[in-house]
């Protein structure tokens, strides 16, 4: 007790010093901003020793990068297997080779189409001259394209009307930013002008080169606009409800502080600017804003009931000292937890947004006193007479019971529905509708094969071994039986093409598609197509340059999270059917799969962690286990119930959710706990009756609790204007938790203490 009472008139009376040694280690710990770096790209949302990524990277250490910009040319109702199409693709396949950092292009005009003439073997491209083409040529076009299977839903659409043209690019890692944003901006100036010369047909940019730079993009974005809306409406909110334009500006002060003590230890501890760590500014201002309004609130009442500005300070400070600071640790608490994460940037958002908490604790404590102390405000620029809240008081009394059975029905049946929400992470709806690429994503997967890819090295145990029979044997019954998978719309190996040379081989004869017979054989076909294929073109990106491995492409459509199940149903295959080959499947679609379904697990003990600690904070806060587990009670269930408004009018959610009880764990406790905290020293120290302390506790923290809820939840739900999903569905379901967990303050919480006061609060014998 008597720490509690000499700390706040320490920071009273020293205000001015303790502020002017505060700024200065605030300086120290905000240069740290100055080393922060933008981390572009998907990469990063996975952990060095992520199975997945680490598959993806054997796959490119061996094939290729699978970088790539896909140009669509959609002809709508019209065949491209025309003259003007045949021409744009022409065009385009040629201009590509031009975009910085390309290594290959392929196209239906560049296919390599396989034929003997005499005696020799001719391997050229499908399309040689497009200006030679008469009509019968353009047929003969369509039918040999239609008909290969490697190229229909890859490269050309089965009806004609949509073709593609696949640019694949070779980035190093160094400085791989800058090459990604100038290939992607040739790629739009090509398409650019080739859309204002064919104006019958519409052309769209995806891939995966897309994905990763329009991610960039987003993250740049967010950062520009979300964060000065943000401190818009956080300052309007302010001073609304504080009705003193000094109050907004000390929350300005407070928040601009929080950020710098954030960012600058993220600085510090080596982080980078990401698309998930970019909305910490947005977090922490939100955070910002409840310490200093419910001291704000104090403050201003205090002045209202004709304190001066010292002596309502100080009053201020013994009464909202101890809730303050048990709040901010919970509430640093909540976010830590975001560290049992398995994608980084979610636990780096975590522990920058716990930082930037603690912060706004640092900022509340050793700056703002000195800035009341300092500005000139007076009782007239307080809240005129406060909210009372009386009237909520009195009808939460006479309806306790009913507020108790309608919230204790409200939330049996929205948890009861939340196993009804299926996660789905799915790259490809990763952006909102008003970005390009989400469009041009949209016309993949209905015109072509499919937005999802999946990779597999299938390794023979030796080199040269991938003309062994045996494994070739192999690799064809694999590869016919992914093409019986009904989620598979493209199977592309290097075995048809081997099919195909022997078929050539023996005078086009269609019985003798088939595998060479004998491993001299398919050596000589595989040599002699290497020498036969145009610059650019050759088999690496299939088969590795030891010839001990070959890899195979399969295209999906759009399975979201369940192309999990896809692969792990072609492992379960290769383990029955080709023990020697069994790999994992790669591919960015699996890789986002599986780190969401992860990431469900691993915070769940991050949240059992969070939750024992919290609870353990609040027990030894309160020094009494019966308030405690009140305390406890009112925080688990607003994360719950807001993902049961999720699962019944959605139904869908992004890996998202798995940090949603993380992140707002800390922040519902702030509210619950100043209102237990309230009611607790009216009921024991004041010694009122329990309608009475219910009376009082509005009073005293009825204000506060709304304002800081609402600018909470107004700071969040400007995330959901995000065109990252990720961060916009974060945002929706934080607000909508701080929202409900308000809900609960003022009317479930209040009823169930009126319900169980004797319980909470024995009386004394005597």
């Amino acid at each position: 007790m008597t720490a509690r009472r000499d700390l706040p008139d320490l920071l009273v009376r020293r205000a001015y010093l303790i502020a002017a040694f505060n700024l200065a280690l605030l300086a120290l710990v905000a240069l740290g901003a100055g080393q922060l770096e933008v981390h572009a790209g998907i990469r990063v949302l996975f952990s060095a020793d992520d199975p997945n990524l680490l598959a993806e990277i054997h796959i490119e250490e061996t094939y290729g990068k699978e970088d790539n910009i896909l140009v669509v040319v959609d002809g709508g109702e019209r065949t491209l297997f025309r003259p003007g199409g045949l021409r744009l693709l022409d065009t385009l396949t040629t201009q590509a080779w031009q975009i910085p950092h390309s290594r290959r292009v392929d196209s239906l005009v560049n296919y390599l189409h396989t034929q003997v003439d005499g005696d020799d073997l001719m391997i050229e491209a499908l399309v040689p001259d497009v200006t030679a083409l008469d009509a019968p040529a353009i047929e003969r076009v369509r039918s040999i394209a239609l008909a290969q299977r490697t190229l229909v839903g890859r490269l050309v659409s089965a009806d004609g009307h949509t073709a593609a043209v696949n640019i694949s690019l070779n980035l190093d890692e160094a400085g791989k930013a800058q090459a990604l944003a100038e290939a992607v901006q040739a790629a739009r100036e090509l398409v650019a002008a080739a859309a204002a010369e064919h104006p019958d047909v519409e052309l769209h940019l995806a891939g995966l080169a897309l994905t990763e730079q329009t991610l960039a993009e987003v993250t740049a974005t967010d950062g520009a606009s979300l964060i000065p809306l943000l401190f818009v409406i956080v300052l309007v909110t302010a001073a609304l409800f504080l009705r003193s334009l000094l109050a907004a500006l000390c929350t300005l002060v407070t928040v601009l502080l929080s950020i710098a003590v954030g960012m600058g230890v993220a600085g510090w501890l080596g982080y980078g600017i990401n698309s998930v760590s970019v909305s910490a500014p947005t977090i922490i201002v939100t955070l910002a804003v409840a310490d200093c309004i419910h001291l704000l609130s104090a403050f201003l009442a205090r002045l209202r009931a004709g304190d001066d500005r010292r002596a309502a300070l100080l009053a201020s400070l013994r009464h909202k000292l101890y809730p303050i600071v048990l709040t901010s640790v919970t509430t640093a608490v909540g976010f830590l937890s975001m560290n049992f994460s398995d994608s980084p940037p979610f636990g780096q958002l975590g522990t920058i947004s716990a930082a930037g908490v603690l912060g706004a604790l640092w900022v509340t404590l050793g700056v703002l006193p000195a800035l009341l102390l300092l500005l000139p405000f007076r009782a007239a620029a307080g809240a005129g007479r406060g909210w009372q809240m009386r009237w909520l008081a009195d009808w939460v009394t006479r309806h306790s019971a009913l507020v108790l059975v309608v919230g204790g029905v409200v939330i049996a049946v929205l948890v009861s529905i939340i196993p009804r929400m299926e996660l789905n992470d799915d790259p490809a709806g990763y952006f909102s509708e008003d970005i390009a690429l989400t469009r041009a994503l949209a016309v993949v997967e209905e015109e072509l094969a499919g937005t999802q890819h999946v990779y597999f090295s299938l390794d023979s145990g030796e080199p040269e071994g991938v003309a062994d029979p045996a494994f070739l044997e192999r690799v064809a019954r694999f590869v016919a039986w992914l093409r019986a998978q009904p989620e598979v719309t493209n199977v592309d190996a290097f075995t048809d093409t081997l099919q195909r040379l022997n078929q050539v081989m023996h005078g086009d004869d269609p019985d003798w598609y088939r595998l060479p017979d004998s491993r001299e054989l398919a050596a000589q076909y595989l040599l002699l197509y290497e020498i036969s294929v145009p610059y650019g073109q050759d088999v690496t990106y299939q088969v590795s340059t030891d010839k001990s491995s070959l890899k195979v492409s399969v295209v999906l459509h759009n399975q979201k999270s369940r192309v999990v199940d896809f692969e792990r149903r072609a492992r379960e295959w290769l383990a029955a059917h080709a023990p020697q080959q069994v790999t994992r499947g790669a591919g960015h679609a699996v890789s986002f799969a599986s780190v969401g379904l992860r990431n469900i697990y691993s915070m769940l003990y991050g949240a059992a962690f969070a939750i024992a600690l919290v609870s353990l904070c609040l027990l030894l806060a309160f020094r009494s286990l019966r308030f405690g587990v009140v305390s406890v009670v009112p925080n688990l269930f607003p994360a719950l119930l807001a993902l049961g408004l999720w699962s019944a009018f959605v139904q869908e959610v992004n890996m998202a959710a798995s940090v949603v009880f993380a992140a707002t764990l800390g922040i519902v406790v702030d509210d619950t706990t100043h209102l237990l905290v309230a009611y607790r020293e009216a009921r024991l120290r004041a010694g009122l009756t329990a309608v009475e302390a219910l009376r009082a506790t509005y009073a005293s923290v009825g204000q506060a609790l709304v304002t800081t809820s609402l600018a909470l939840a107004a700071g969040f739900a400007v995330l959901t204007q995000s065109d990252f999903s990720v961060n916009a569905t974060s945002g929706s379901l934080m607000a909508m938790t701080i929202l409900i967990a308000l809900l609960m303050d003022l009317l479930f919480v209040p009823a169930l203490l009126l319900r169980i006061d004797r319980w909470l609060v024995p009386a004394r014998p005597g």
